[in-house]
């Protein structure tokens, strides 16, 4: 899988470091494996910066729909730091966008300021 899930369970913060082409089905094995750790309310870290993007706006809102599905409360959500190069950044604030009413979500151009931002969402 293109996304390797860093969790640290002590700080409350996982870290998705994605690299290769991203497809819906990968999206959905990371959400798999944060449930599977217990993680949903941690802060987390998305760095996109080594990936291509096989997604489109309208895939991201179907997986927007999916995790809806999923029945978890906002406060079960916890906020979203996107790391995306100029290539990417569109699509990924396509992807907060959709993401944001349910929990912040932000983009940032250096994961400094990703763990800045977070630091003062935890």
């Amino acid at each position: 899988m293109p996304i390797m899930l860093q969790i640290s369970h002590p700080d409350r913060m996982l870290i998705g470091i994605v690299r290769g082409t991203v497809t819906p089905q990968d999206l959905d094995g990371f959400v798999a494996e944060i449930v599977a750790a217990k993680a949903l309310r941690y802060r987390k870290i998305i760095d996109v910066m080594g990936a291509s993007s096989g997604l489109t706006a309208e895939g991201l809102a179907a997986f927007r729909e999916r995790i809806r599905q999923m029945a978890l409360p906002p406060k079960e959500r916890g906020p979203i730091a996107l790391v995306a190069d100029k290539e990417l950044a569109g699509l990924a604030r396509v992807f907060a966008q959709l993401m944001g009413d349910e929990r912040p979500v932000e983009v940032f151009a250096s994961i400094h300021a990703a763990r800045r931002w977070l630091d003062e969402h935890s």
